[in-house]
């Protein structure tokens, strides 16, 4: 049995959590920051076109799942039928491929006992390679007919069923198994969480931001986190998976560009930046055949290294041929995807010459701009060279 990655050599920035950690998962090594891509909408034609282009291959689908959705899988016979309630395609299991999963509501109070999901997590197992991943439970949702939050699960809850779903996952088991970290649950809990893996010692980890970006109440919580295990000097042992990262911090459709939120990922300790997520759309009117898309000409945007802007396709510097091409969404998230891990190497490059990260990261236009400079605030450490800024 599998209990965590061993991490061979760890190199921590002293002014943000930026770090670069030596590892290997499956056939896998990692040495950097690096960006999982997407396979929610890929193709297969798609990928083996653009495979090349990337040094890391590791593709990840999403999924959140109801109860619904688990009782049918338990009572399923048709292998096409399971197949398709976990986003499974043959072809990803030539390459390694994860599935994450967060879970809609609290299996205590629909369930009984975890046990009773025993069998969802055998044919989950078969379904995520080289790691695992303990579901992550929502800690609330809105409830948009009352206009109320709704709490589903608590802390104690929370921990129970990560114990106990860790111990069903890891029987005969060769695989790391990840646990998660609802970034909705309050600072306080954050903290207590962390205690609890600390004891358990739990160092791979993964971040489920929900659709939600990274911005100041999310850096805290994570902050907050780290810094737990930082006490009990362990944070070299730790891995960082984040996911479900909302692409942009905000986004306007009146304006050319957006910041973006997803590239800060490494930033704050990430060595894993999984796939982009959207916040749920609140149900309204209906959308017309025309609105979806305009909505897409809006969103079709395409991140921008030298600024950490996603700019609007068309008002971007690619030629004619390339902006046609990157209105296409499949190739729009794949190309954005090596983009961004393009982003990661320089980052790392940078960091390993200069020992920080602090320099290039500031001199990003967007770090600069957004809220005259928040986030350089937020991010790093205050010295006397970052608070040149104010």
């Amino acid at each position: 049995m599998v209990k965590n990655i061993e991490v061979k050599e760890a190199i921590t920035d002293r002014n943000s959590e930026f770090n670069v950690k030596r590892f290997r998962i499956g056939t896998l090594e990692i040495d950097r920051p690096t960006k999982v891509i997407d396979a929610k909408k890929l193709t297969k034609e798609l990928f083996m076109q653009e495979k090349k282009l990337f040094q890391k291959v590791l593709l990840e689908n999403s999924k959140s799942l109801r109860l619904e959705s688990i009782t049918r899988v338990l009572i399923e016979t048709e292998d096409k039928q399971i197949k398709r309630v976990f986003g499974f395609e043959e072809w990803r299991s030539e390459h390694p491929h994860v599935l994450t999963l967060t879970l809609e509501f609290n299996p205590y109070k629909h369930l009984g006992v975890p046990e009773k999901l025993s069998g969802f997590f055998d044919y989950y197992y078969n379904f995520s390679d080289p790691i695992l991943f303990v579901p992550n439970l929502k800690i609330e949702r809105y409830d948009q007919k009352t206009k109320e939050k709704i709490i589903i699960t608590n802390l104690d809850d929370y921990l129970k069923f990560v114990n106990e779903s860790y111990h069903l996952l890891d029987y005969k088991n060769k695989k790391p198994i990840f646990v998660p970290v609802s970034l909705k649950l309050g600072i306080d809990d954050i903290k207590k969480l962390a205690q609890e893996y600390i004891k358990k010692e739990y160092f791979t980890i993964w971040l489920d931001f929900e659709g939600s970006a990274i911005t100041k109440p999310k850096i805290a919580r994570i902050r907050a986190f780290l810094r737990e295990f930082d006490k009990k000097g362990r944070t070299t042992d730790i891995i960082i998976y984040s996911t479900n990262i909302k692409r942009e911090i905000i986004s306007n459709i009146k304006t050319e560009k957006s910041p973006s939120s997803d590239i800060l990922a490494s930033i704050i300790g990430s060595n894993l930046i999984g796939v982009n997520r959207e916040p749920p759309r609140p149900i309204s009117v209906p959308l017309s055949k025309e609105d979806p898309r305009e909505l897409w000409k809006h969103k079709a945007r395409v991140f921008d290294p030298t600024t950490y802007y996603y700019l609007k396709v068309e008002a971007s510097n690619y030629n004619t041929e390339k902006r046609a091409q990157l209105m296409d969404q499949k190739y729009n998230i794949l190309f954005n995807s090596k983009l961004l891990d393009d982003e990661l190497i320089s980052q790392t490059n940078h960091f390993l010459e200069e020992s920080t990260i602090v320099n290039y990261i500031t001199e990003k236009t967007m770090i600069r701009d957004y809220k005259k400079g928040e986030l350089i605030k937020d991010l790093f450490q205050k010295e006397e060279k970052i608070t040149k800024w104010f």
